[in-house]
């Protein structure tokens, strides 16, 4: 890039936390390094960044199929408030997060002259990303891609970045977050694990929950009546606290959730949302699998008895969570932000 004083970067992300929680964890990250950042979401993903002011927020793309019209009229509201808000700032690089929001601004940009960096979290190319690589002046990804895609750990915010031995003695405290999509069905799924577990079992257990969809006192009476003991919240405000302080970890495959398991060397039994685009979910915990690091299940029926018996396993044999966690950590992700920056820095 261009000196530091003069070269603004625009970080580009689609609304969802899988995407976001990297956006921002790269946000603060070039503004350490001195760079005039701004970040660009649109309505759903300024949720996540409540903290940051150097932002501009568009409006969620809303394709209609079967109103042409308002598609465009959509579309064309976004490329007006960026191209406004790139002319102010005329940034040297736009990067990228995934997302079909991502388009008109990365496609804009292009058209402008900024040089365009797209991410990949997940295993498998998302459809903006697909679309977008033929004008990328760099392509970044979390997974093994091949062609000209260059390999880089997510950013990951600092929290998860906190170093804290893996323990697995007394009671086994087990985090369970479900994502942003998909997280009733763990409400049903969990619990019916446990009642497949002996009662000497289940009070060698602590869960910690978070369920943001309610239900959290129909939940705890099951727990109650299972004699789980467990702590159930509609929202973990410190779920980087909460992981390092597990033993294991039950959650969907999100790729931001993924890379926080690296970061914190936490194994986890993955459940893949099943109706994540191209089933992405799944190819991503697939990857984890074959390092040793996971065990995957997929949401079927009989899916709370096959968690069920995995449980059963580890409280028999915590070597496996010992094991696991070593194939989790993931040290590079400890210095992810700041390579991710060095690669952009390059073009």
């Amino acid at each position: 890039m261009q000196s530091k004083e003069r070269s603004g970067v625009f970080i580009c992300s689609g609304g969802s936390g899988g995407h976001m929680f990297p956006a921002c964890a790269l946000f603060y990250a070039t503004l350490r390094r001195g760079y005039d950042v701004s970040l660009v979401t649109d309505d759903r993903g300024d949720v996540f960044c409540n903290d940051i002011t150097a932002k501009v927020v568009l409006k969620t793309l809303r394709f209609s199929p079967g109103n042409f019209p308002k598609t465009v009229f959509y579309l064309f509201r976004v490329f007006c408030k960026f191209l406004k808000f790139w002319l102010l700032k005329r940034p040297a690089v736009v990067i990228g997060f995934g997302g079909s929001f991502t388009i008109v601004p990365l496609l804009t940009a292009k058209i402008l002259r900024s040089k365009i960096v797209i991410y990949e979290q997940n295993a498998v190319l998302g459809r903006a990303n697909r679309f977008l690589e033929r004008f990328a002046d760099l392509k970044l990804t979390s997974f093994e891609l091949g062609d000209d895609w260059v390999q880089a750990p997510a950013p990951v915010r600092e929290d998860f970045l906190q170093q804290r031995p893996y323990e697995c003695a007394g009671a086994l405290r087990i985090l369970i977050i479900g994502g942003s999509q998909g997280a009733a069905s763990l409400l049903s799924i969990i619990p019916g694990a446990m009642e497949t577990l002996t009662l000497t079992e289940r009070q060698d257990l602590e869960i910690i929950q978070q369920t943001a969809n309610g239900g959290i006192d129909d939940l705890k009476k099951i727990y109650d009546g299972l004699r789980v003991k467990s702590t159930l919240k509609p929202f973990l405000h410190c779920v980087a606290e909460e992981m390092l302080m597990s033993q294991l970890v039950i959650c969907r495959s999100g790729a931001s959730t993924l890379s926080e398991l690296a970061a914190t060397g936490r194994p986890a039994i993955l459940i893949p949302y099943p109706r994540a685009a191209d089933n992405h979910q799944l190819h991503n915990a697939l990857s984890y699998k074959n390092r040793k690091a996971a065990w995957v299940l997929e949401e079927k029926d009989g899916v709370a008895v096959e968690l069920g018996q995995i449980l059963r396993e580890i409280l028999q044999n915590r070597e496996l969570l010992k094991k696991a966690s070593f194939h989790m950590m993931n040290g590079s992700s400890h210095r992810a932000t700041d390579r991710f920056v060095e690669l952009i820095e390059r073009i």
